[in-house]
């Protein structure tokens, strides 16, 4: 792991803090985007100099915040009509975009501390302390979540979404508590009210996949429907498959993994990779957050590369 990675959060990678663009997805990346968080868009060219001085240091002042703040650079030989567009005329040239507007830029290279200044004075002319009362608000209403308190989670998070409609944490948040709560028919108006590029983000996902594990648990019988059928029958990978299915429904997620696992172990091709492919949907559901994800990650890659 280098410097950059150790100071990123669990959530954020370098590859969705600081991304290349061009001109098809300049809409995508930076006006869209920068309805969440401030964007900075870096115009440099292989031919600059200055860029190549200025590049880097955007790159460690960006990763430092965390996410609260992405870089966006745009190679302005291939993307000539967008810079006449955006009227760059010198290079290198910074724009910071916020809520779907240029709010500020500079002109030519700029010393590590003048750009450190740059970027502080967009934090707060973003509310970047907005933001992290905003995500500390989000935490607080995961934890009533985390704890089985659904009624008063489902609250938190309705009032976040008066405040923040189109943030994907705060949707799937309030649709995983709606799913708790039984209200099936409000689970999906709220899918099928949701853009169709918002069906591919991450917590989206997690909130389909949960969505579809719930309708599945109700299907499930109990655990002791066949535990003694599988203890009498360790190879009938079908009967284990269903006890695991039961043990899920009864939210007893590591006995239900356990017994996937042991499929995919003694028999990964099993209808057609059926237990893995179970799996995965599951740590879709149960989220990166969920300390099962990741120890069921390692199980499984510890039995597939053995």
């Amino acid at each position: 792991m280098n410097n950059n990675d150790s100071i990123i959060s669990s959530e954020q990678t370098i590859e969705n803090i600081i991304a290349d663009s061009d001109t098809a997805s300049f809409n995508k990346d930076v006006i869209e985007a920068s309805k969440t968080v401030p964007i900075l868009v870096d115009f440099w060219a292989d031919w600059c100099a200055p860029c190549k001085q200025l590049t880097p240091i955007l790159e460690k002042l960006v990763i430092a915040y965390k996410g609260k703040i992405k870089l966006i650079k745009i190679d302005t030989e291939k993307n000539q009509e967008l810079s006449q567009q955006l009227q760059i005329q010198s290079l290198p040239t910074v724009y910071a975009f916020y809520e779907g507007q240029p709010i500020d830029g500079f002109s030519g290279a700029m010393p590590e501390n003048e750009v450190e200044k740059f970027i502080s004075k967009v934090m707060k002319a973003s509310g970047g302390n907005k933001l992290e009362e905003l995500e500390k608000s989000i935490e607080e209403a995961e934890k009533l979540y985390n704890e089985k308190n659904y009624e008063p989670a489902l609250n938190a998070f309705s009032s976040l979404l008066s405040e923040e409609a189109n943030n994907s944490k705060i949707i799937a948040g309030y649709g995983k508590c709606l799913i708790k709560l039984s209200r099936a028919d409000e689970v999906t108006e709220l899918l099928e009210g949701l853009e169709e590029n918002m069906l591919n983000d991450k917590n989206i996902i997690s909130l389909v996949a949960l969505n579809e594990l719930e309708k599945n648990n109700k299907k499930a019988g109990t655990p002791e429907e066949f535990i003694t059928n599988v203890d009498a029958n360790p190879n009938d990978h079908e009967l284990r498959f269903k006890l695991a299915e039961a043990y899920l429904a009864s939210n007893n997620k590591r006995e239900g993994l356990d017994h996937l696992l042991t499929i995919v172990k003694k028999d990964r091709n099993w209808e057609d990779d059926k237990a893995r492919k179970k799996i995965i949907e599951l740590l879709e559901a149960f989220g990166e957050d969920d300390p099962i994800t990741p120890e069921t990650r390692l199980k499984l890659s510890s039995i597939i590369f053995s």
